[in-house]
């Protein structure tokens, strides 16, 4: 029953009563209680005691503790507070780039790693606001806490306790302690109501200690994740943008959703049941903007690819390839690809856009090493930003070769694939 709960897992009392109760009775499945002594164990000591409080502030004003910081602070605290002092502070560090809140947030190394950035997490909670939420494999609570901000209750569930502890610690920090509830247990063995919608954050370490890239590796299987497609009335399934989420989930009834976030591709969410909208869907964040296939039309034929680049080339944003939507686009739009298979865009003329960074040719050149650097030289280019497609040539090694130290800013675009490899000095718009 409900009162059985260890108190690190209780759902506030103010929760609307229709909601306790279903916690109780779904919570009479197989939860598993873990009570193990960890290392978070003395985080949390750190965390809520008025000498823990202390010392972590002090961790806080180093940047980088020296002997003589660690052996002062040992002489009044026990070592295991001080080692979790200098973890939590450089966890709040690491989850700034995260978290809006992150110096008052409580982290662990994967589930940080793992958590979905705030602004995505907002962007997806939109979808579930006034819901009831499950958010499984909820983690360190990203996702729960932006779904909670917009639902009116979210229950979030982990196998570890430690996991269930910190999202219990930042609901509070953000003040939706009241609308979530950490619930420890195995996420196949939870019950879910049927007028509940579901979030789902499926583990991509299950299998080693690197992201899986195949969905088939991610724990709970296939099996669980697609079922909840079937079963439940709507949802979201959190994936890697780089796994093979086409391959699993394309032929299914669903929403592919391609989410950058200041340009890098973050997520792919797969959107189900009365949360889906389109087939496939690009946004970028933090602006917002969002195109979906039914922005162009389905018997758009790309523009054919033509000799050398137009007066613009555009560098897409990588929401578009993996969605599925970049020649859609590009035909829509008037442009082409550069070159066979680079996503690179040509045209004659500047087309404004989110998903577009526009680039002025100025002069097109056969990718030599040593013509490039007589023209940097020459032209007095520097900085120079240096972007890449189809070659094995990262920027950095580019950069020391060419020594771009002029007073001229440029942008140099090396293109490789099935054609000649090409040099485009540019200016960026």
């Amino acid at each position: 029953m409900l009162t059985d709960l260890n108190p690190d897992f209780l759902p506030n009392r103010d929760w609307p009563s229709s909601i306790l109760s279903e916690f109780a009775s779904f919570h009479e499945s197989k939860t598993l209680l873990m009570r193990l002594k960890t290392d978070d164990d003395s985080e949390y000591r750190v965390l809520t005691t008025e000498a823990g409080r202390d010392l972590l502030a002090e961790v806080a004003w180093v940047k980088r503790p020296a002997p003589v910081d660690l052996a002062r602070w040992r002489r009044s605290h026990p070592a295991e507070c001080v080692s979790a002092a200098i973890r939590l502070v450089d966890s709040r560090r690491r989850g700034s780039a995260k978290f809006g809140k992150s110096d008052r947030m409580w982290f662990e190394p994967v589930g940080l790693e793992q958590a979905t950035a705030e602004p995505v997490a907002r962007h997806k909670a939109g979808r579930f606001a006034g819901g009831r939420v499950f958010d499984l494999c909820c983690g360190i609570g990203g996702d729960s806490l932006a779904i909670a901000e917009m639902a009116a209750g979210v229950v979030s569930v982990d196998l570890d306790r430690g996991m269930a502890r910190r999202t219990r610690w930042n609901a509070e920090v953000y003040g939706v302690g009241h609308r979530v509830a950490p619930l420890v247990a195995r996420v196949e063995d939870v019950t879910i109501p049927d007028d509940w919608l579901v979030h789902a954050d499926p583990d991509r370490r299950a299998v080693s200690a690197s992201q899986a890239r195949k969905v088939e590796q991610y724990a709970p299987g296939i099996g669980f994740l697609t079922g909840l497609i079937g079963r439940k009335r709507g949802g979201a399934i959190k994936l890697s943008p780089a796994s093979d989420f086409e391959r699993t989930f394309g032929a299914l009834p669903v929403e592919i959703e391609l989410v950058s976030l200041g340009g890098e591709c973050k997520e792919a969410t797969v959107w189900f049941g009365e949360l889906a909208g389109a087939r496939r869907r690009a946004t970028c964040l933090p602006i917002g903007a969002t195109l979906t296939d039914r922005d162009f039309p389905s018997d758009a034929n790309p523009i054919p690819i033509p000799d050398r680049p137009l007066n613009w080339v555009f560098d897409p944003d990588p929401t578009l390839g993996r969605a599925g939507l970049l020649d859609g686009f590009a035909a829509a739009h008037g442009l082409a690809r550069l070159a066979p298979g680079c996503d690179f865009l040509t045209g004659k003329d500047r087309v404004d856009s989110p998903f577009l960074a526009a680039f002025e040719v100025d002069e097109t050149l056969p990718l030599d090493m040593k013509r490039l650097r007589r023209t940097v030289a020459e032209r007095h280019l520097g900085p120079l930003e240096i972007k890449t497609r189809g070659l094995d040539l990262r920027p950095e090694e580019v950069r020391k070769i060419l020594h771009p130290d002029g007073p001229n800013p440029a942008t140099l675009l090396l293109v490789g694939g099935r054609g000649p490899s090409l040099a485009i000095v540019a200016r960026r718009a």
